[in-house]
């Protein structure tokens, strides 16, 4: 059997582009791989040669479980990850038996490898490693260039490249990324998808529309693996191929999800063969599943009971591709033994390996701690036949310049001698007696992909096909060129579409706002007032209710009774079964006298500091205890949680002011609904919306600009306001009469209503921004719904104690 040969995809300059069908329109996706320019020079393998051990088996045993394997330096090497040890194995298919062990940087990593080197990601220490296949040392480290979590890595096993990671930005969001492993950068790819022929062939109206759909959706980004072809040039996904050449790489949306085979030519799926370069399946004629073999132009079947009961028998069946009736069971090959097992780590399509050039294929067990190794002949298996047969074990470059001759010379293997006919192909294309195929591509050509499609005719008169795609890389980047044009005018269009409807949308509210704008501030500035006379109301009845209690007098007589009143030296109480009783003070026990004493002067202390803070010029009280009321029917609604100081995007960034947001419980409802909560107060809309500042918000002392603002939440880590997310009254520890929520900051720190900012407590340094706006002190708002003056004359430390909401202590500030 000859041996396979990759050829290079093209010399010079190394890039990547997408192949299309012909007669279709291409769509190109990709930019330039500068780094692989030197790589794409001709890829030297090492040499295979046929296994040599006795019998036709033999079982090498591995030290620990395989859970991954790949193919390496186009078949001569498997490279076997062995977790529970932390080592990757090197095994040489040609004197089977191991030949490395390679440490693994941490658990869990992933590995590809090509045709010179082997590359291993960490996902633990985000590094990435590249191993030389030659010498078996490590030559470069270098950081994960990329934020996203890995899935999968692969790369071509006979390829200089490209790394391809299937990275995941979510839950389902999984889409590519590639990489040059001789340098380990990433490479930038523009990104277009081909459309489907079946769409552009058709004359209907809905079809072209389909069509054109199609071409201006995005990359997939719902990938599920990727299985690149030996030579790199094709990448197979769940449910779409990235065609990979010489200067893009192209995704194709295709229904036949399968397995590359070497050349990227053919895709092998389950009961059938499809084929890219003639766009179409064929049908398999028997059961089980096919994998393409590690050299070109050869497969083989699985069959298994286990999975098919319609199936004739388990065992591996070896194929040539494009002859039905040739089928060379190998014998003594149990495949049930890589099958049953449901926690086996293994892919299927990883638990056998054909190696045609070393006469073997390599099995898997679910008792992974071997390999089964089979000897497969099938070039002795193809004479003993005496069946015609014919297959071409070369892979034809697959980018053409313009004004430059493409050459290509055919390696087949076969019984007889082969006559070459092109029965597809450019005018000016030859093909040699010896298979050699030459074009002269002119200076001057249309299409962009040239499908070319080859007879092979033997002396017996039967014959076979052999296709390809060759692209024209000028063509394809000028088509790129125009494409990402079509698309840039296209997006820039809907751009102006949007914007032209979003400006109407404005207009329209901005006439709405100019109209209903000052009658909601009215009606906002009103209802709150109301609501702050009924909080007040309230607070009068709970403090007048009579509390129930036992009371003794001096002569140890008990009596339930509540007190109604204290005037004069004289205590007034209510019993519900006796009525009233009128008692002078001292006639108490000393107990009650004291208990008395103490909610009389608690009473006048309220009502002095009440008096004070209204008494004192341009204090905000009334601005204060407005916006209290709202906070308190905020928090009853929110279940026991105070307002958040801000909203945010979903990307996380701040919006609007919870002042914005207080209106919805503070009897502003039509201003909160002119808003536009999706985007942020300054936005073109929303600014506008800043003259309309309740009165509540501006304090008698301010004289800073329409629409700002003096009243500001504290805001901190351990206060009653933070600044992402809420606090829960459970979180607050300390007594509420304790802890301040609001302050009005001096003009200097004033900011818009709406703008999400308030002050910061950051440290008792931080407190000193709040003096000069009044003489010696500053007001604030209690949790309670106090407004107390904080005097100068309290230290920093006391003062910043009222701020925090679960220091555990008590403080008594003047």
């Amino acid at each position: 059997m000859s041996k396979t040969r990759f050829l290079p995809l093209i010399k010079g300059t190394a890039s990547m582009h997408c192949l299309s069908r012909w007669g279709g329109l291409m769509v190109l996706l990709g930019s330039l791989f500068s780094g692989l320019a030197a790589a794409r020079a001709q890829v030297e393998l090492p040499e295979l040669t046929p296994v040599r051990f006795s019998g036709d088996q033999k079982e090498v045993r591995l030290p620990a479980d395989v859970d991954d394997l790949v193919v390496a330096a186009g078949g001569r090497y498997l490279i076997l990850k062995l977790e529970a040890i932390r080592h990757l194995i090197v095994f040489d298919t040609v004197k089977a038996e191991i030949i490395k062990y390679l440490s693994l940087p941490s658990r869990g990593c992933f590995f590809a490898a090509g045709a010179r080197c082997l590359v291993v990601l960490s996902p633990e220490k985000k590094t990435i490693e590249r191993w030389d296949l030659t010498t078996f040392k490590r030559e470069q480290v270098v950081p994960v260039p990329f934020p996203e979590n890995v899935v999968q890595m692969a790369m071509g096993h006979a390829s200089p490249g490209p790394l391809v990671f299937l990275v995941s930005a979510g839950t389902n969001n999984q889409s590519c990324k590639f990489m040059d492993p001789n340098t380990l950068q990433l490479l930038e790819l523009q990104q277009f998808i081909e459309p489907e022929k079946a769409v552009e062939e058709t004359d209907s109206r809905r079809s072209r529309l389909m069509s054109r759909r199609r071409e201006e959706q995005s990359i997939p980004k719902y990938l599920k693996s990727i299985h690149p072809s030996a030579n790199g040039q094709l990448v197979a996904t769940d449910y779409c191929m990235m065609m990979v050449t010489g200067t893009s790489v192209g995704y194709r949306l295709n229904r036949n999800s399968g397995l590359p085979d070497a050349a990227g030519n053919l895709l092998y799926a389950p009961k059938s063969v499809y084929s890219v370069g003639q766009d179409q399946s064929s049908v398999l004629s028997e059961w089980g599943i096919p994998y393409p073999a590690v050299q070109p132009g050869l497969f083989f079947v699985l069959h298994t009971r286990n999975r098919n009961m319609n199936a004739p028998q388990s065992g591996i069946v070896l194929r040539i591709a494009n002859y039905p009736k040739l089928l060379f069971p190998l014998g003594k090959v149990n495949t049930e033994l890589s099958i049953k097992r449901d926690d086996f780590k293994v892919p299927e399509e990883k638990r056998f390996t054909f190696i045609p050039d070393a006469k073997l294929l390599i099995q898997v067990p679910n008792v992974a701690d071997k390999l089964i190794l089979h000897k497969a002949d099938l070039e002795a298996m193809l004479k003993n036949s005496q069946d015609d047969y014919a297959y071409v074990t070369s892979i034809p470059p697959n980018t053409a310049a313009l004004g430059q001759t493409y050459q290509h010379q055919l390696t087949v293997n076969s019984s007889r001698k082969v006559k070459f006919e092109l029965t597809n192909a450019p005018e000016q294309m030859t093909v040699s007696d010896s298979g050699l195929i030459s074009w002269k591509v002119p200076n001057e050509f249309s299409s962009p992909v040239v499908p070319v499609e080859v007879q092979l005719e033997m002396e017996s008169a039967m014959k076979t096909k052999y296709a390809f795609l060759i692209n024209i890389s000028k063509i394809v980047v000028d088509m790129a060129q125009n494409k990402e044009l079509a698309a840039a005018m296209r997006d820039k269009a809907r751009q102006e579409r949007m914007q032209e409807s979003n400006d109407k949308r404005l207009q329209l509210m901005l006439a709405k706002l100019k109209e209903s704008g000052p009658r909601a501030k009215q009606l906002a500035e009103n209802n709150a007032l109301g609501y702050l006379r009924q909080l007040e109301a309230d607070e009068n009845r709970k403090q007048s209710a009579p509390v129930l209690r036992t009371w003794k007098d001096v002569s140890g007589n008990e009596l339930d009774a509540q007190m109604l009143e204290v005037f004069a030296g004289r205590v007034k109480l209510k019993s519900n079964s006796s009525g009233e009783y009128d008692i002078p003070l001292n006639e108490l026990s000393a107990v009650d006298q004291k208990y008395i004493r103490e909610i009389t002067a608690a009473a006048r202390e309220a009502r002095k500091k009440t008096k004070a803070a209204e008494s004192l010029a341009h204090s905000p009280y009334l601005q204060m205890r407005q916006v209290y009321a709202g906070l308190q029917r905020s928090l009853q609604e929110l279940r026991g949680r105070f307002i958040s100081a801000r909203s945010r995007s979903r990307e996380g960034e701040p919006l609007l002011s919870w002042r914005v947001h207080l209106l919805r419980y503070n009897g502003g409802g039509d201003l909160y609904k002119l808003f536009r909560h999706d985007e942020p107060w300054d936005s073109e809309y929303n600014k506008r919306l800043i003259p309309l500042m309740p009165a509540y918000y501006r304090t008698p002392n301010s004289n800073v600009d329409e629409g700002k603002t003096n009243l500001q939440v504290v805001s901190g880590e351990h206060c009653l306001f933070k600044d992402s997310g809420s606090v829960g009254l459970t979180e607050v520890t300390d007594e509420l009469g304790q802890t301040v929520m609001l302050v009005e900051v001096p003009d200097k720190l004033a900011v818009e209503w709406t703008r999400p900012d308030d002050w910061e407590f950051t440290s008792d340094a931080a407190i000193k921004d709040l003096f000069g706006f009044h003489p010696d002190g500053f007001f604030a708002l209690f949790a309670d719904g106090a407004v107390n003056f904080i005097s100068s004359e309290n230290s920093l430390s006391d003062i910043s104690r009222a701020f925090i909401r679960d220091d555990g202590g008590k403080v008594e500030l003047k």
